[in-house]
């Protein structure tokens, strides 16, 4: 064992909760902060629009720009980049500057994220690690940072402005920067693990990443269409901005622990009954989101779509990397998909909850959505895996 492996550890889990404090911190100032100086839905959901309009163009470019050999240096490129835009963002009012500033973000955050996926997998594959562990530990730590992101801002707001807390988030990046810079894990490589199979070629359970991308793809647009009606709500609800950070902070809380308590539930990546109870458990949240009434309510239900989220981004990291040798393009359709989620959910938002109608009926909406999600995405495992034996060799 060599003195280098917490600084490995740190690199592997560190580096993703500190980079989505960044992202979380980030996307909730801007949706916050125009909806504190009286903004309505459409502009609010404007930055989740432009975000997610940028994200899915950058992400389908990433897959021809990611290469394993340029992972670090890639990564320090896009982390400049997240620097200069937080700062630039701290110091503009104009609504259509702030948008641009968020069509052009994804941009940096797409290119960190591919890039940091292909290195991390690298070093995993080195030290032969159980994948489902890595996926899960991964979840957990990159959920932590998105659950703190929002959390810091709501503290940091008694203090500064909405838009001074970005500085917080430029000097976040700029420290992974300098930690990064100053990586060799050639350094920090011990014995070579010769027990470790190989994990390329075909796999010897099907893969469900096509179900994977079908429940991300559900999950993760009703959840941003819930995040574009919570600032609003909390506005008119008087609810103090200290609190209001409070409903996603549970909700990536509730996510990491998730993911990691999943970690220990053998093979529930390839058991179409686990999709469908942990997706029973999503649709039951918006059940309670359509029934709530303020802080309390909103946070009960937010802790009970995070357990569903831990488990959906633990399912389709885990897919994606089985098969190293398809690694790059799984990771960057992943964001792509995650991009077109931030993009859907703008308009699912607003078609949802037209003017002068109760945001309740919007959240039963948003239920029945995701229910059709699960159920396809169940629907397409089981026949996946009933096909298995047929696809066997021999």
């Amino acid at each position: 064992m060599t003195g280098g492996m917490p600084l490995r550890a740190i690199v592997l889990y560190g580096f993703p909760f500190i980079a989505d404090i960044v992202v979380g911190l980030t996307l909730f100032v801007g949706r916050h902060s125009l909806a504190s100086r009286g903004y309505d839905e459409a502009t609010v959901g404007s930055v989740v629009l432009v975000y997610g309009a940028g994200y899915i163009v950058a992400s389908l470019l990433m897959s021809r720009v990611i290469r394993p050999a340029l992972a670090k240096a890639q990564q320090l490129v896009a982390l400049g980049a997240v620097v200069a835009i937080c700062l630039t963002l701290a110091n503009v009012e104009r609504v259509w500057v702030i948008q641009m500033l968020y069509g052009i973000f994804p941009f940096a955050t797409s290119m960190y994220f591919n890039a940091y996926q292909v290195y991390m997998l690298g070093m995993n594959e080195q030290d032969g690690r159980p994948l489902a562990a890595l996926a899960g530990h991964f979840t957990f730590s990159w959920s932590l940072g998105f659950a703190a992101g929002p959390f810091v801002s709501s503290l940091l707001r008694s203090a500064v402005t909405w838009s001074q807390t970005l500085y917080v988030a430029a000097a976040l990046a700029a420290l992974i920067g300098v930690l990064l810079y100053g990586f060799d894990p050639t350094r920090y490589r011990g014995q070579p693990s010769v027990a470790a199979p190989s994990r390329a070629g075909v796999p010897a359970r099907p893969s469900l990443i096509g179900p994977a991308w079908v429940g991300l793809l559900a999950g993760w647009t009703v959840y941003n269409a819930v995040l574009i009606y919570w600032p609003v709500q909390a506005v008119q609800q008087g609810v103090p901005p200290a609190l209001r950070g409070l409903v996603e902070f549970l909700a990536a809380l509730a996510q990491a622990f998730s993911a990691l308590a999943l970690v220990s539930a053998p093979r529930w990546q390839h058991r179409p009954g686990w999709l469908a109870g942990l997706g029973g458990v999503g649709v039951g949240a918006l059940v309670v989101f359509s029934a709530a009434r303020g802080v309390v309510g909103m946070a009960a239900a937010a802790i009970l779509y995070g357990a569903f989220t831990g488990s959906m981004f633990s399912l389709v990291v885990y897919h994606s990397m089985a098969d190293p040798t398809r690694a790059v393009r799984r990771i960057a359709l992943n964001e792509v998909i995650v991009g077109i989620c931030f993009l859907l959910a703008s308009g699912v938002a607003r078609v949802l909850h037209p003017a002068g109608t109760s945001v309740a009926t919007a959240y039963l909406g948003l239920t029945a959505l995701l229910a059709v999600g699960v159920a396809a995405q169940v629907l397409y495992a089981t026949a996946l895996v009933r096909r298995a034996p047929l696809l066997a060799p021999g």
